[in-house]
C-alpha cells in the first residue's frame, strides 16, 4: 500500500495537538514547514524541538530547509543558512530533510547538493528533493543525477513550478515519472490531493510502497488535523487499486 505524508504548518497553534493526531493515526510521515502561504518555508528551532517532543517513533519526521520563498537558486550565504539548518534539525531529532537547490539554468546544483547529502549521511538523515524538480528542465536527467547523489525520496504533482495548478492536471506526468524511477526511490506525490480526487488520482498511479501521497489541507479542520478526515484517507488507501504502470521516460 502506499504510504501517506501529512504537511503540517510550524507556525500553527495547534502543532502539538496536530502532530499527536497525526502520529496516533499511524501515519508514514510529517513534513514540517513555516510559512505555508510561501509554498514551505524553513522551520524555526522552537518550532522543531516542540515538534519533535510530541512525535512518537513510528512517524517520521522531515524537515523543510528553505530559508526564502522564490526560485531556488541559492547564494553561498544562503547555502550556508541550510546547512546550519540541516545541522539543527539533526541535534533536534529530525528523521529527514526537504531540500531543493537549483543552478540559473535550472538544473540541480550538483556541488551544493553533493555537500548536503554527504552531511545527511553523516547524520543519518534522509533526504527528500522537494518541487524544485517541477522546475528543472529534464526530468529524466534529475532523477538520475538525484539517485547518483543518493536522493531516497522525491516530490513532485507533475506540473510546471509557480503555476498553481492541481496535482489532478499532472497526473499523467507523474505517472510516466513513476513508470521511469521504478521503484529506485520514493516517488511522493502532492500539490492538491484530497479526499474527493484522491479515488481519480489512484486509478492512474500504481500505489505501492514506492509512492507516498502529500497531503496538508485535506485533512484539516479549521486548521486542526481532523482525525476522521485521516480515518476516510486510509481507508481511500487500502480499497482503491491503482492501475499498473508502462515503461516509459518523463517529457523534458
Amino acid at each position: 500500500m502506499a504510504q501517506i505524508e501529512v504537511c503540517l504548518d510550524s507556525d500553527s497553534r495547534y502543532l502539538t495537538q496536530n502532530i499527536r493526531t497525526v502520529c496516533a493515526a499511524g501515519i508514514d510521515s510529517i513534513e514540517l514547514c513555516s510559512q505555508m502561504a510561501q509554498q514551505g518555508l524553513s522551520v524555526s528551532a522552537d518550532a522543531l524541538r516542540q515538534a519533535r517532543a510530541a512525535c512518537n517513533s513510528h512517524t517520521q519526521l522531515r524537515v523543510m530547509l528553505r530559508p526564502r520563498a522564490g526560485n531556488f537558486v541559492y547564494s553561498v550565504t544562503e547555502q550556508q543558512q541550510i546547512q546550519v539548518q540541516l545541522l539543527q534539525a539533526a541535534e533536534m531529532g529530525a528523521d529527514g530533510i526537504v531540500v531543493g537547490a537549483l543552478t540559473t539554468d535550472a538544473q540541480p546544483d550538483l556541488p551544493f547538493l553533493t555537500q548536503l547529502l554527504r552531511q545527511c549521511r553523516q547524520l543519518g538523515l534522509t533526504c527528500t528533493f522537494h518541487r524544485a524538480f517541477d522546475a528543472c528542465a529534464s526530468p529524466a536527467e534529475t532523477v538520475e543525477q538525484l539517485l547518483a547523489l543518493g536522493v531516497q525520496r522525491l516530490l513532485s504533482n507533475g506540473t510546471p513550478w509557480q503555476q498553481q495548478q492541481s496535482i489532478t492536471q499532472g497526473v499523467r506526468q507523474l505517472a510516466t515519472l513513476q513508470q521511469y524511477i521504478a521503484g529506485r526511490l520514493v516517488l511522493v506525490a502532492g500539490g492538491g490531493v484530497t479526499l474527493a480526487n484522491l479515488p481519480q488520482l489512484q486509478q492512474t498511479l500504481h500505489g505501492n510502497t514506492q509512492l507516498c501521497w502529500h497531503v496538508h489541507s485535506a485533512v484539516l479542520t479549521e486548521g486542526k488535523v481532523d482525525s476522521a478526515k485521516l480515518e476516510q484517507l486510509q481507508h481511500c488507501l487500502t480499497e482503491q487499486a491503482g492501475s499498473n504502470p508502462q515503461q516509459g521516460e518523463p517529457h523534458a
